[in-house]
């Protein structure tokens, strides 16, 4: 009776999934290039990564499984794009500085 419920629950965790792979495919491709990543927000990652986190409670709370499955792919994927953001908007800060001594010698 209510496995049309688990196919709703199944199709919105699978559109959960693919809403962020775009984003995580830019900055995985852009990662060594942080002027390309301009316009990904580390806030709205760290965000992504508490949602999956609260969504994944509130889905072993309940016993909801589609509810939390998202989470085990978003949250994963938040995190490995925020460490890749602020390592790649270190990186000019680093060539920067080797570029400013060799000018200065």
């Amino acid at each position: 009776m209510y496995a049309y419920i688990d196919v709703l629950g199944f199709i919105a965790s699978v559109i959960s999934f693919v809403l962020w792979w775009p984003q995580a495919a830019l900055v995985w491709r852009c990662r060594k290039h942080g002027e390309q990543l301009r316009g990904v927000s580390t806030s709205s990652q760290v965000l992504l990564s508490m949602n999956a986190c609260l969504w994944g409670a509130y889905a072993v709370g309940t016993g909801s499984l589609w509810v939390g499955a998202p989470g085990l792919v978003n949250g994963p994927l938040a995190i490995v794009t925020v460490v890749l953001l602020r390592r790649s908007r270190r990186l000019p800060e680093k060539a920067r500085g080797s570029t400013a001594d060799k000018v200065a010698r």
